[in-house]
């Protein structure tokens, strides 16, 4: 797999987690959005070549519909900025470090098999 590729996984991979990480309270949200990256990355760690891929593309369509979800109720979410801080303070790192661990599924993916990598990056709305 080229470098190219790889940079647009991951390039893929953080769209599908960056928007939207504000709520209702300073625990809704974060907490969806965390679980959302696990939930995600427990279904990468699956995937190892195309047919474990292709085996995978109905969770990881649910997985992108739920983060749609996500988004569309961030939106409409207001948080004060102390809210805002606050909430950043707790889970800014955690959310860093899960977001790490899908890229890196992402990654190990992409590099074993590029064909079940673009199966992933459509499944999950990437592409």
């Amino acid at each position: 797999m080229t470098s190219r590729a790889i940079v647009a996984v991951l390039v893929c991979a953080l769209a599908f987690v960056a928007p939207g990480c504000s709520g209702a309270d300073i625990d809704t949200m974060p907490k969806a959005f965390l679980a959302l990256l696990d939930d995600t990355t427990t279904v990468l760690k699956e995937i190892k070549d195309v047919p474990t891929a292709k085996a995978a593309e109905a969770k990881l369509k649910a997985l992108a519909d739920r983060k749609a979800k996500l988004d569309e109720q961030a939106k409409t979410t207001k948080m004060s900025a102390q809210e805002l801080k606050a909430s950043d303070e707790i889970y800014a790192e955690p959310i860093k470090y899960a977001a790490m661990k899908m890229g890196e599924e992402i990654t190990r993916i992409a590099s074993a098999s590029p064909e079940a990598a673009e199966i992933i990056a459509a499944a999950m709305g990437m592409r």
